[in-house]
């Protein structure tokens, strides 16, 4: 039996209502799925803000002195090598390394070469140590190196003018140090900047502490008398 053209069987209609509702579905099942993906996004956004605001709440901040204090003072002036965690949290302070001119300063005759003239570390009795790698509080301050003058304070003056060379020449100290977060950073007296993010400090249970060194070798020399 033959249709006569312009008729119609009966069969557009359920068609074009299925089509319709394939079209519906599909329109809800994309928007669903952005949704979704917006979701995840600001779930991972709202992560992220988090793990920062923790991280801002226990950020340290190692802050470099080396120098000579109380200069006013000669018989009390004293050369200090100090970290301070001026920061929030916790510090895991893993490399302290002297260097002079660039380069690492390895055996305490050199380092002591570096802050004053021999006849100045001929009068100035033992120094006061300390290890400086360690964890430091927020607020805390270690003193890997301190000098008191004492009789020496009389050639302060001279010697910081450079009457016996350039005071204090080249020397900087490099520290690194992280949190508790595992984030590193390192910085140097020297450089006046901020501390500068690194992966790492090298290996967390072997610290690099010439300081640590040093009070290992003067132990040594002293064996050795």
């Amino acid at each position: 039996m033959s249709i006569p053209t312009g008729s119609s069987d009966g069969t557009t209609k359920p068609a074009a209502a299925l089509l319709k509702r394939i079209d519906i579905g599909l329109t809800t099942g994309i928007i669903a799925v952005f949704v979704a993906f917006m979701s995840l996004l600001v779930a991972q956004s709202q992560t992220r803000m988090a793990l920062e605001s923790q991280k801002a709440s226990v950020l340290p901040i190692i802050d470099i002195d080396l120098g000579y204090e109380n200069i006013g003072d000669r018989s009390n002036s004293i050369f200090v090598v100090r970290l301070t965690n001026v920061g929030a949290g916790l510090a895991h302070v893993q490399r302290v390394v002297p260097t002079q001119n660039g380069e690492p300063v390895t055996d305490i005759q050199t380092f002591d070469n570096a802050i004053m003239n021999g006849r100045m570390r001929g009068n100035v009795g033992y120094p006061e140590t300390s290890a400086a790698s360690g964890f430091l509080r927020a607020g805390d301050s270690v003193e890997p190196r301190r000098y008191r003058m004492g009789a020496a304070g009389s050639e302060l003056g001279a010697y910081l003018r450079g009457d016996y060379g350039i005071p204090l020449d080249g020397l900087d100290l490099d520290v690194c140090y992280c949190s508790v977060f595992k984030d590193c950073w390192t910085v140097k007296y020297l450089d006046r900047k901020l501390p500068k993010p690194v992966n790492s400090c090298g290996i967390e249970d072997a610290p690099a502490d010439y300081f640590q060194t040093y009070i290992d070798q003067t132990a040594a020399q002293r064996l050795k008398k």
